[in-house]
């Protein structure tokens, strides 16, 4: 299999931009059907999916910020703090 050089992440973007534009595409020109993706969304939210609530909230709210606290098995934090040190170097 030949390696074009590009980082594979960089393939995988490329490959997920192309899907993207091409949705974007589908659906900017035939807009109804947007609308009725849309409405079967918000359907199915009434009817008490869970999946599909939490996609509405995250939509309209925005997704919830994660809050990330790296610890110790004792429950201590990982990082209190950093010292940097200048050292002159011998002449």
């Amino acid at each position: 299999m030949a390696n074009s050089g590009a980082p594979i992440g960089n393939q995988n973007a490329a490959k997920s931009r192309m899907f993207y534009d091409k949705l974007r595409l589908v659906l900017t020109q035939e807009p109804h059907r947007l609308r009725d993706i849309a409405e079967q969304l918000v359907k199915k939210a009434e009817e008490g999916e869970a999946w599909a609530i939490k996609e509405l909230i995250d939509r309209v709210d925005g997704k919830a910020h994660q809050a990330v606290a790296l610890e110790n098995a004792d429950g201590s934090s990982i990082l209190t703090g950093i010292q940097v040190t200048f050292i002159k170097p011998n002449e």
